[in-house]
């Protein structure tokens, strides 16, 4: 069999993996250097594990929440598409308020994350809060 150009092929499972990987995708076998017969360092990667939320109001000053893209307010053009408004991202929580949170961005700015029911505007015919998928930012782990 002749690889591409990019490709390698692990030697354990003899499935084909791309020419920059450490690991083989197949089996999880490192590969070995070719220059220094060594096997190839992994980086350790950050996990953040992010827990569900079972009631927003029990959110206190400080804490970290992420809002899952695709969700919150959104504009429903002429063609039927929907383009949500809300930026998706960790945002921490400064207070809570009767229909949702007012949150700080890490990228700097204060904002306001709407968790009431879904309901139309009443100044715009194709507007509509809706509330936000957020869940929950634990302190990020490392693993080795």
């Amino acid at each position: 069999m002749k690889l591409s150009r990019g490709q390698k092929l692990c030697k354990s499972c003899n499935q084909i993996n791309g020419a920059r990987s450490h690991v083989c995708k197949h089996c999880q076998v490192q590969f070995i250097s070719s220059s220094t017969g060594a096997k190839l360092k992994t980086k350790s990667k950050k996990i953040k594990k992010y827990e569900t939320i079972s009631n927003w109001k029990d959110l206190h000053k400080g804490d970290i929440i992420k809002v899952i893209g695709r969700s919150g307010n959104y504009y429903v053009n002429d063609m039927g598409e929907k383009t949500y408004l809300s930026d998706p991202g960790n945002y921490t929580v400064q207070r809570t308020d009767y229909n949702g949170l007012v949150v700080y961005s890490n990228f700097g700015g204060f904002g306001y994350i709407y968790m009431g029911k879904e309901k139309q505007s009443d100044l715009i015919d194709n507007l509509y809060r809706s509330p936000h998928n957020i869940v929950k930012v634990n302190l990020p782990l490392h693993s080795s």
